[in-house]
């Protein structure tokens, strides 16, 4: 299927809803259910009204759910994409992509443990320093945020806010970081292993921009740790 055929197919999918419940693809033993869900009911009611009522939810080895995901309806863009597909760098820093909830416990990209419990989910870009070099193949992630600090859907002040509330998710000084790998659209989502222990979700979810509708495709790491140490 064409680059075009497929962004068309895409755009039709997206538009509508997935089976009550429905087992996607699997990979070392995880695999992704798309399930009717609604939003979280601790998630602020700004927030929960532009998320979908449709969850990811990514099972492990034995079949238990791991954590739980609702994307956004539709995610705005701050600058038209170059090709057919949206890429991360297309979203304004900080952007708000949706809401996780933690089944079971989990760990990000830092080994850093993450309680269970729901947390917003909102982009970041890897700092350029010295500090970060050879910490991650890719700069684009995913930041944890306590949903009770996190109430509205608007994009945030400043990167810096996005860190300061993050690392309150992981009780640390550091923000709770999940890599995005670099993703394609794809017509249903499911896991895949990258190697390395990392297993990551890729999903595709609307994206807009001056009232035109196109596919922003995410490749989210739910289980993985940087190698560095």
């Amino acid at each position: 299927m064409s680059p075009q055929l497929l962004l068309r197919a895409m755009v039709a999918i997206l538009g509508v809803v997935w089976p009550a419940s429905l087992l996607f693809g699997q990979a070392g033993g995880f695999s992704v259910k798309v399930e009717k869900l609604d939003p979280p009911k601790e998630v602020a009611s700004e927030v929960a009204k532009v998320l979908s009522t449709q969850a990811l939810r990514v099972l492990d080895k034995q079949g238990q759910v791991l954590c739980e995901i609702w994307l956004r309806e539709t995610v705005p863009l701050a600058k038209p994409p170059a090709g057919d597909a949206a890429r991360y760098r297309d979203l304004a820093e900080t952007t708000l992509l949706g809401v996780i909830r933690w089944v079971q416990p989990g760990s990000d990209y830092r080994k850093q443990k993450i309680k269970p419990g729901v947390y917003t989910l909102r982009l970041a870009y890897q700092p350029e320093d010295g500090d970060h070099m050879g910490t991650a193949p890719y700069t684009e992630f995913l930041l944890l945020t306590p949903h009770h600090l996190d109430k509205s859907p608007a994009a945030l002040d400043s990167p810096k806010d996005l860190h300061d509330l993050s690392a309150k998710a992981a009780g640390s000084n550091h923000p709770a970081v999940f890599l995005l790998f670099p993703a394609k659209p794809l017509a249903q989502p499911e896991i895949r292993d990258h190697g390395n222990g990392h297993f990551v979700l890729h999903t595709s979810i609307p994206a807009v921009i001056n009232g035109k509708k196109v596919i922003l495709p995410i490749a989210l790491t739910i289980v993985g740790h940087s190698s560095a140490g």
